[in-house]
């Protein structure tokens, strides 16, 4: 099956996918190109701090903080800067940023701060949510892989922060980034969607089932195997819809929707609770206060959320929306 790769394709609806840059591989071994690129009037840095992003509010939702030449003492404190590539406007650097210079570049701009990017990100802009998901990505990379797994020498950072070599040359292996798959997947039946509970979530928090890919396994094969697992449901038709990057801290989630055989179902380690719902059931049970859906910028809602409209359902969104602001009246 052709799958479409274009700005309208299915996956360009999950939130981080909208990282419509240049990627400028071919300028990432080139030091002199790097040094003038972060140089020119046109940069734009990404700071992280302690794998947070730098955020304002605003009256259209939560903008992404850039700093320009100048607002920082020095940009390789902690390493060098990772060039994540250009928008044929401005290019990009992610920065990782000391103690020290957080609190500078917060006196400088009293309206940001330093936030958990994954829940802040729902009113974002989808480009810059996507940049800031990308710079927050490598920066997790690299800060747990600073040390060579098969020797234990310490690494150094190359390629504009896109690769690892072991400084022991007798090794001198080399790392690329690194992201763990997984699958996350609506299993339907008839006219009902089922949703489990994991104990640790917030109260009454239902969403979709997920679970890692294994060494050796297909996605389509960790589906069925998860759904197993956590539900103990057997599948007839497993089918990709979509995908989404996950740096939290370092997953790519990829999105099913997937036919059980029958409704029959059991909670497991991993899952306390199992609950079928037809559209009328969930909307009663969100707006009634009974059900929390996941957030809005999850695979997992966009996935519930497009069964729900197409089984004629209407606005998940719209309905969650309603419930919050009742709920907080």
């Amino acid at each position: 099956m052709r799958l479409s790769i274009d700005r309208h394709s299915r996956s360009y609806r999950n939130r981080f996918t909208s990282v419509r840059l240049d990627r400028l591989v071919e300028r990432r071994d080139d030091p002199e190109w790097v040094s003038a690129a972060l140089a020119a009037d046109d940069v734009h840095f990404v700071p992280l701090w302690r794998s947070r992003s730098m955020l304002e509010r605003g009256d259209e939702g939560t903008i992404a903080v850039y700093l320009r030449p100048g607002e920082l003492d020095a940009i390789d404190r902690i390493q060098p800067p990772t060039l994540l590539g250009t928008d044929e406007k401005r290019t990009y650097f992610a920065v990782s940023l000391t103690d020290a210079q957080k609190d500078a570049v917060l006196a400088a701009r009293p309206d940001a701060r330093f936030d958990n990017l994954r829940m802040a990100s729902i009113d974002m802009d989808a480009k810059h949510a996507g940049i800031l998901a990308y710079a927050k990505a490598l920066h997790y990379w690299q800060h747990r892989h600073r040390f060579c797994g098969v020797c234990g020498n310490a690494n150094r950072l190359l390629s504009a922060g896109h690769r690892l070599r072991c400084t022991n040359d007798e090794c001198a292996r080399e790392t690329f980034p690194r992201i763990d798959p997984a699958i996350i997947v609506l299993v339907t039946h008839g006219d009902a969607c089922l949703l489990g509970r994991n104990a640790r979530w917030p109260a009454k928090r239902f969403s979709t089932l997920a679970g890692f890919v294994e060494p050796g396994e297909s996605l389509e094969d960790a589906v069925v195997r998860e759904v197993y697992e956590e539900a103990r449901v057997q599948l007839r038709d497993v089918r990709y819809v979509s995908s989404q990057p996950w740096p939290f801290p370092a997953s790519s989630m990829c999105g099913f929707y997937a036919e059980a055989i029958s409704r029959d179902c059991q909670v497991s380690d991993e899952l306390e609770e199992l609950r079928w719902y037809s559209t009328d059931e969930l909307t009663r049970a969100v707006l009634d206060g009974e059900v929390l859906l996941s957030p809005t910028v999850s695979i997992a809602f966009q996935l519930l959320a497009d069964w729900f409209a197409r089984a004629g359902g209407g606005d998940l969104e719209a309905i969650a929306r309603q419930a919050r602001d009742a709920g907080s009246r």
